[in-house]
């Protein structure tokens, strides 16, 4: 697909989630005596609003292939799909309810059924957020790095910073993967001592949502390693990707033990 092309989707995709989460945190806002597990989800949808107008605004003036990721779409996708999925819970939560007055049995339900929706939700929310967030971050250090009048040591230092950073997600989103592994695990297995249609079909509603939060982390996940490999590229000229060791075996690959000249070639060495 050609830039344009990929640009004016972004934009599409980002105005319709823009357009669900806002509305969203209307009804929200206008259940006044909501839970304030329900409540606090008006503030992730308003962060996740933030980063959204950030990126409609950032994709129309920036050509970096970075902000044209393959996983900015699905991101976007998932964020839109989300806000509209949980709209559809509240609405249910909220059936037997008078205008701003939440009926009791909608808070038993949502203590019942809804803790560990709610939950997923706000995974599905942050990791949007973070999967745009590092694209974003990353571009607009790329474009700083880039400008000549910045010292050799100050690149490096900016560089080397967005890596510890982009590592540190790694690893806590590495843990969340198998976090949300072990629930789905749990999940599965799991059965009611008095079973009924309506608490099979909120576990199946669960389970699906987990399944699509697993997504969301895999594409952050994605997103991490895709910046990282640039922002290590752009340090060192070196692009290695894909390198694996197996069984007890250890894989040297690039430059090792130089004095320095070496990096100034371009190295690629990826699956």
């Amino acid at each position: 697909m050609d830039p344009l092309s990929i640009t004016a989707s972004v934009v599409g995709i980002t105005t319709a989630a823009l357009q669900s989460a806002h509305f969203l945190v209307k009804i929200i806002d206008n259940i006044k005596d909501a839970p304030g597990t329900i409540k606090d989800i008006s503030a992730d949808l308003r962060a996740i609003e933030s980063v959204l107008q950030d990126l409609h605004a950032k994709v129309q003036n920036d050509s970096s292939q970075i902000i044209r990721s393959n996983q900015i779409g699905p991101a976007i996708e998932n964020c839109d799909r989300a806000c509209k999925a949980f709209q559809f819970q509240v609405e249910r939560w909220t059936k037997y309810s008078k205008e701003d007055k939440l009926f009791w049995i909608s808070r038993w339900k949502i203590g019942l059924f809804g803790q560990d929706r709610i939950k997923t939700f706000k995974g599905q929310l942050k990791d949007c957020k973070s999967t745009l967030n590092v694209a974003l971050t990353t571009a607009t250090l790329l474009a700083v790095v880039s400008q000549k009048e910045l010292a050799k040591e100050q690149k490096g230092n900016i560089l080397k910073a967005n890596e510890a950073d982009l590592e540190r997600e790694l690893t806590r989103v590495g843990k969340e993967i198998v976090e949300i592994e072990q629930s789905l695990q749990q999940l599965t297995v799991s059965g009611s001592t008095e079973p009924d249609e309506e608490s099979e079909q909120s576990k199946q509603e669960l389970l699906q949502e987990l399944e699509r939060q697993q997504a969301a982390s895999t594409a952050l996940r994605n997103m991490c390693e895709e910046a990282l490999s640039r922002t290590v590229y752009e340090r060192t000229g070196q692009k290695i990707k894909g390198i694996k060791a197996t069984n007890d075996g250890v894989a040297l690959v690039g430059f090792i033990n130089t004095s320095g000249e070496e990096l100034h070639i371009n190295q690629d060495i990826s699956d």
